[in-house]
């Protein structure tokens, strides 16, 4: 499987766009404009991906709630994150695992929003993310998924791992 008929891509944030933190052998989000540190294998991607793709990030960002992490600097964040790749629109869910809203992934809440928004067709449509929640939250959105392979989620048996964004170009 390669990206050739899709047009629109979401992107979960950590893990794909930017390094994760370790916080005590916990695979955490950045939590200060030091930690966020876009992965070089995304910063290749973005340099060498064909524009016709449409962009969006669907990410969870529960330190918010948590009063881990301010809104300006996740503001900042996102603001730094649009001058390496033009989105569309970047769909953030601030809440915990207590909300039980419907945006938080493996809800498909935000990728469902983003194809309403955007008038998008579910079979032009992939994920990309690095975890369970987000391969879930595609395939509750009917929308298929690449699954990152790295050491944190090794244990994750998916039929569509890559080992890296570029080999996707």
């Amino acid at each position: 499987m390669t990206l050739d008929k899709y047009i629109n891509i979401f992107l979960d944030r950590d893990g794909i766009v930017n390094n994760v933190v370790l916080r005590k052998g916990v695979v955490s989000s950045p939590r200060s404009m030091e930690e966020f540190v876009f992965r070089n294998d995304f910063l290749s991607f973005a340099q060498k991906i064909d524009k016709k793709y449409k962009f969006f990030l669907v990410t969870n960002q529960p330190d918010i709630k948590r009063n881990l992490l301010k809104e300006n600097h996740l503001k900042e964040m996102h603001i730094k994150l649009m001058n390496i790749l033009k989105f569309e629109e970047m769909f953030v869910c601030m809440h915990d695992d207590n909300d039980n809203c419907s945006c938080r992934k493996p809800k498909p809440g935000m990728i469902l929003d983003a194809i309403t928004r955007h008038n998008l067709h579910h079979d032009e449509c992939i994920m990309i993310g690095d975890s369970l929640k987000d391969l879930k939250a595609a395939s509750a959105a009917g929308i298929d998924a690449f699954l990152l392979d790295t050491n944190y989620n090794a244990y994750i048996n998916y039929s569509y791992k890559i080992k890296s964004l570029v080999s996707l170009i």
